[in-house]
C-alpha cells in the first residue's frame, strides 16, 4: 500500500517533542489460528492479539511495533483529540516503572521509541540493537497493557499538546491542510483534526481518557509486528507470555457516510507567510478498493518524479509553481486524492486553471504505455527500496493490516499494481477527479496582490588498484586514478548503493551558490540525453542518482539494483562527465531556489535555525545559508558553475563506497574510467583552517512575528571539528545525556519538571574543522528569557559538577546503539563508510567508535564543558511581536 506524504501530517507524532518471510507450524492450542505469507508468519493469539514476525537477519537490529486500531475517527466533538493525548501520556510509566523508567531503559540501551496518531490507527514502536529483544518487548506490553497516567504527569503532558495546537497555527501548510479536510469531511468522523481542539484538551479528564483507553485498548484491536534479527517461534511465544490479559470484544463501530460533494468547495485565508500554498482535493476510496491502485499509478503519473505531467508541464515549462506533488490517500473508511503546491500568489488562477486542464486530458484522452510503465517501475522501485529497513517493513505491514484487516494486502499490493491498464486510469480519473467535486484549499501571504538510452562507457583499459586495507568486511584500494574506492561486498539483498565524497565541498567555491547550483542543474541534461530523456530512464529502471552540495564536501549518492547497475553506470558518467548546464535550467533554478528558500521561512523553527547558522560561524562556508546563498546566487554565472564542475571531482580528492553484490574487479575499472579528471589539485582541510574564525564575543540575532503561538531559542558554542576525536566522542555523550531523549537532563528539568517545553534538545555538528554544540527550546512567549536562563544554568552545572557513572553509562549505550541503527541499508553503510574516510577519521571507524565513546570519563566531560561552554555563544530567538 502506498504510504504517502500526508501520513505527515495526518499522524501526530510523540517523537516530534523529543527531536529526534519464513512458514513456521506453531501449535493452535498455543497461539490460535494461523495465517500464512511468503516470508513473514501471523499469529491469532487466544485473547485476539494478532501478531506478525519477519524475521531479517543480515543486521543486529529488531523493531517491535504494536498497531491499536483506534484513532480520531473514534472519537465525537465532545472528546476530540483524545487518541493523541492519550499516545503522549502511555509514556507516563506504571506500576512497575514510574514515570521516566521507560526512556533511560530503553534509551541506555540506543532504542529509538516512537508513537504516532492518525485518523485510523495509533501506534507504538522500539527500535534497538536485537540482543536487547526481551527487555523491549517486556516494557513495550507493559506500557501498553498498564498504563498509570498520573495526575501530575497528565497536566504537564496536557500543556505540552496544547503548545502542539498552538504551533501548527503557525505553519501555513498545517493550516492549508487542515483547511482541507474540512471542506471535504462534513459528516464522516474524519472531519476532525487527530490533534484535537484546545477546548477539549483544556477541560477533558483522566476519568474520560481511561474510559477511551478501556473501550479501544483490548487486545482484539492489536497488531504487533515484529521485524528483524529474531527467531520467529520465539518471539511470538515472548509476545504470548508478555501480553497476559483477557479477551475482550470490541464493539464494531458504524460511521456516518459522507456524502459526494456535488459542487466545488473552495475557503481562502491570509497568513503571515513568504508564499502561497494550495491544496486540491478529491474524494478517494477506502484501502480495500480496487481501484486504489488505479489512483495510486495515477497519482504517479501527475505529481511524482521529473518525468510526471504537473512537473514537465506546470513547473518546469510554465514555472507557475516551486514544488507539486500528488498524493492518493486510502484510508480505512473512506480516502482523499490530493494535489498539493506552493507557488507566488499571482500565479493562483492560472495553476488552478493548469491543474485542471492536465486532468481533463488523461479524462479525455487516457494515458499512454510509456507513462503505465515508469508509474509501476517507480512504485515497483519505491516499495523494493523502502522494504530494505526493518522500520519501514513494519510500518507498512501494520499499516495495511490495520486498514484492510487483510496481511495478504501487504505481499498483493504491487500485483494489484501490476493489473493496473491505462483504461483502469483513464476510467477513475473520470470517476474521480470531477473539476465540480473538488475542494481547494488556499492560505496567502497576507501581502500578496491577490487575496532507454544504454550508452556504454568506453573501457579499452583495464586498470588497477592497490588493496590498501581490510576491515569492517570492507576492501580499501587506491585507483590508479588516485581516488580511494571502498567496496563493502555482500549477498544480502539485489540492493546496490553508491556513495561518492568529493573533499573540498563549498571551500573550492569561487562565487557562492556555485555548489547548490550545480547539484541541482546537473541532473536536468546532459550531452547524449535530454532532460526528460534522462529522467525518463531512471524511472523507468529504478535509479536513483542524487547529488548534493556541503561545506566539507559534495555527495552523490545512487541507489540501484544488480541487474541495472551497468546501466546506473553509463548514467553517472554522464552525470559526472557530460553535464550540459543549460543557462535556461540555470536561470530556472535561481528562481526556484529563491522561492524555496522564502517559502521555508515560513516556519518559525527554521528562520531560528537559519539565523542561528549564519552567526554561529559568520563569514565562512560553514555559515553559508540559505540567507547568504539568498544573497549571492544571482551573481553566479553559467562559467563559476562550469568552473567548479571541473574541479570537484578531481579523482585525489574522492572517496567512492560501494555496498552490495558487485564485481569487485569491475567496479575498479568503471570507477577508475568515470573519474578521470586531470582539472585540480590535492585539497587538505587543514589549508583552509585560517578561513574558520572563532567566536570573541557573544552574538544575539532577534527575530518577531505577529501572533506567534511558540518561541523558539537556541543557544550555541564553536567546538573543534571531527577530527579531535576526543572531543568529537566527549561532545557526543554530553549530547546524549543533556538533551537527546526523555530521559535527558533539560527534557526532565525544564519540561517534566518545570513544563517549560513544547520541543527541547541539544545537538553536536562536528563538521571538519570546527563544529558547533547547540540547545534549543520551544516554548511559550511568555518564558522564553526564563528558558534560557534554565539552559545556561544546565550547563553551568556541567562545568562544576561530575556526571554520575550510571548516567554517563547510559549516554555511551544509547550513543552505541543509535550508531548500530545508523547502519541499516545498504545505503547507510556505503554513505557512513564514506563519510569517515573523506574526513580523516577513516572508513575503520566504525570499528574504533564503540571503544572510544567507551572511553570518555567524567573527567573528561568537566574538561571539555569548561573549554567550549563560555559566554561567546551565539542566540537565535524568534519570539512574538512586543
Amino acid at each position: 500500500m502506498k504510504q504517502t506524504q500526508f501520513l505527515c501530517k495526518m499522524m501526530e507524532n510523540y517523537g516530534d517533542i523529543i527531536m529526534k518471510k519464513y512458514i513456521v507450524l506453531l501449535c493452535v492450542i498455543l497461539f490460535g489460528s494461523i495465517a500464512f505469507a511468503s516470508d513473514y508468519n501471523v499469529y491469532k493469539l487466544d485473547n485476539g492479539q494478532t501478531v506478525i514476525v519477519k524475521q531479517i537477519t543480515s543486521n543486529p537490529i529488531v523493531i517491535i511495533d504494536t498497531w491499536i486500531k483506534t484513532g480520531s475517527i473514534n472519537e465525537n466533538d465532545k472528546n476530540t483529540g483524545v487518541s493523541h493525548f492519550l499516545e503522549h501520556l502511555f509514556f507516563k510509566g506504571t506500576e512497575t516503572h514510574p514515570t521516566g523508567d521507560f526512556d533511560k531503559i530503553l534509551e541506555a540501551k540506543g532504542a529509538v521509541t516512537n508513537a504516532a496518531t492518525s485518523k485510523d490507527f495509533t501506534h507504538y514502536y522500539i527500535k534497538l540493537p536485537s540482543k536487547d529483544f526481551d527487555l523491549a518487548l517486556t516494557l513495550h506490553a507493559d506500557m501498553l497493557l498498564n498504563p498509570q497516567i498520573p495526575s501530575k504527569e497528565m497536566e504537564k503532558e496536557r500543556k505540552v499538546v496544547l503548545e502542539e495546537i498552538a504551533k501548527d497555527k503557525n505553519s501555513p501548510s498545517d493550516i492549508v491542510y487542515d483547511n482541507l479536510n474540512e471542506l471535504i469531511f462534513k459528516v464522516h468522523p474524519y472531519k476532525r483534526q487527530v490533534i484535537g481542539t484546545s477546548k477539549v484538551i483544556e477541560t477533558i479528564t483522566r476519568d474520560e481518557i481511561l474510559k477511551y483507553y478501556k473501550t479501544h485498548y483490548a487486545p482484539e484491536n492489536m497488531i504487533t509486528v515484529i521485524v528483524g534479527d529474531v527467531n520467529p517461534d520465539e518471539a511470538v511465544q515472548k509476545v504470548k507470555e508478555a501480553f497476559i490479559c483477557d479477551a475482550r470484544k470490541v464493539d464494531k463501530i458504524h460511521y456516518k457516510k459522507e456524502p459526494p460533494i456535488l459542487s466545488q468547495r473552495v475557503k481562502e485565508e491570509t497568513f503571515d507567510s513568504n508564499s502561497a500554498y494550495m491544496m486540491i482535493g478529491y474524494r478517494g476510496t477506502n484501502a480495500t478498493a480496487k481501484d486504489m491502485y488505479a489512483l495510486d499509478i495515477l497519482s504517479t503519473i501527475l505529481g511524482e518524479g521529473r518525468t510526471s505531467r504537473f512537473y514537465k508541464n506546470i513547473k518546469e515549462q510554465k514555472q507557475l509553481v516551486t514544488s507539486i506533488s500528488v498524493s492518493n490517500l486510502s484510508m480505512k473508511d473512506d480516502g482523499i486524492f490530493v494535489v498539493s503546491t506552493n507557488f507566488l500568489p499571482e500565479n493562483k488562477d492560472k495553476l488552478k486553471a493548469e491543474i485542471f486542464a492536465e486532468i481533463e486530458d488523461i479524462k479525455k484522452q487516457g494515458i499512454t504505455q510509456e507513462e503505465l510503465t515508469t508509474a509501476k517501475n517507480i512504485t515497483e522501485r519505491d516499495t523494493h527500496y523502502a522494504r530494505e529497513s526493518v522500520s519501514n517493513i513494519a510500518s507498512e505491514m501494520g499499516y495495511t493490516v490495520v486498514l484492510t484487516g487483510n496481511p495478504k494486502d501487504y505481499d498483493n499490493y504491487l500485483k494489484g499494481i501490476e493489473n493496473v491498464t491505462a483504461d483502469d486510469v483513464k476510467r477513475v480519473a473520470n470517476k474521480y477527479l470531477g473539476q465540480n467535486n473538488c475542494a481547494i484549499s488556499i492560505v496567502l501571504p497576507k501581502n500578496s496582490q491577490i487575496s532507454a538510452k544504454k550508452q556504454e562507457i568506453t573501457q579499452n583499459k583495464k586498470h588497477s588498484a592497490k588493496l590498501v586495507k581490510s576491515a569492517y568486511n570492507t576492501k580499501k584500494y587506491m585507483l590508479d586514478n588516485g581516488a580511494t574506492l571502498l567496496v563493502n561486498n555482500h549477498k544480502n539483498n539485489d540492493i546496490i548503493a553508491i556513495a561518492i565524497r568529493a573533499k573540498g565541498g563549498e571551500f573550492l567555491e569561487k562565487k557562492i551558490g556555485s555548489a547548490d547550483l550545480m547539484a541541482s542543474v546537473m541532473m536536468k541534461g546532459t550531452k547524449k540525453y535530454s532532460q526528460i530523456e534522462f529522467s525518463q530512464i531512471l524511472e523507468e529502471n529504478g535509479i536513483n542518482i542524487s547529488p548534493s552540495s556541503g561545506a566539507d564536501y559534495f555527495s552523490v549518492n545512487v541507489l540501484t539494483t544488480k541487474q541495472q547497475l551497468p546501466l546506473t553506470l553509463n548514467l553517472l558518467n554522464e552525470v559526472i562527465n557530460n553535464a550540459k548546464f543549460d543557462d535556461y535550467e540555470i536561470e530556472k533554478t535561481k528562481k526556484t531556489m529563491l522561492q524555496a528558500i522564502k517559502a521555508k521561512r515560513d516556519v518559525p523553527l527554521s528562520r531560528a535555525l537559519e539565523n542561528y547558522r549564519t552567526a554561529i560561524y559568520e563569514g565562512s562556508v560553514y555559515s553559508n545559508t540559505s540567507k547568504i546563498l539568498e544573497n549571492n546566487i544571482s551573481k553566479v554565472q553559467r562559467n563559476d558553475i562550469v568552473d567548479y564542475y571541473d574541479t570537484i571531482f578531481y579523482p585525489k580528492n574522492l572517496v567512492i563506497s560501494v555496498n552490495g553484490d558487485v564485481n569487485e574487479h569491475d567496479i575498479i575499472n568503471e570507477m577508475s574510467e568515470i573519474f578521470k579528471g586531470t582539472n585540480g589539485k590535492v585539497f587538505n582541510y587543514k589549508d583552509y583552517a585560517n578561513t574558520i574564525k572563532s567566536r570573541t564575543q557573544p552574538k544575539v540575532v532577534r527575530d518577531e512575528i505577529n501572533d506567534l503561538q511558540t518561541s523558539w531559542v537556541i543557544l550555541g558554542w564553536q567546538t573543534d571539528g571531527n577530527t579531535n576525536l576526543k572531543d568529537f566522542a566527549t561532545l557526543q555523550v554530553i549530547d546524549s545525556f543533556m538533551g537527546t531523549g526523555m530521559s535527558s537532563r533539560l527534557f526532565r528539568h525544564l519540561r517534566e519538571q518545570m513544563g517549560l517545553a513544547y520541543q527541547i534538545g541539544t545537538g553536536f555538528s562536528p563538521n571538519v574543522l570546527k563544529g558547533a554544540f547547540t540547545m534549543y527550546i520551544g516554548t511559550n512567549p511568555a518564558t522564553a528569557q526564563l528558558s534560557k536562563d534554565k539552559m545556561l544554568k544546565e550547563m553551568e552545572t556541567l562545568k562544576r559538577e561530575f556526571v554520575g557513572e550510571k548516567e554517563l553509562q547510559n549516554a555511551k549505550d544509547q550513543l552505541i546503539g543509535h550508531f548500530v541503527l545508523a547502519l541499516e541499508t545498504n545505503l547507510d553503510k556505503a554513505s557512513g563508510l564514506a563519510l569517515y574516510e573523506a574526513t580523516g577519521r577513516g572508513f575503520d571507524f566504525v570499528e574504533k567508535y564503540t571503544n572510544l565513546i567507551q572511553s570518555v570519563t567524567p573527567s573528561d566531560i568537566m574538561e571539555v564543558a569548561n573549554k567550549y561552554f563560555n559566554d561567546n555563544y551565539v542566540e537565535s530567538i524568534v519570539d512574538k511581536v512586543k
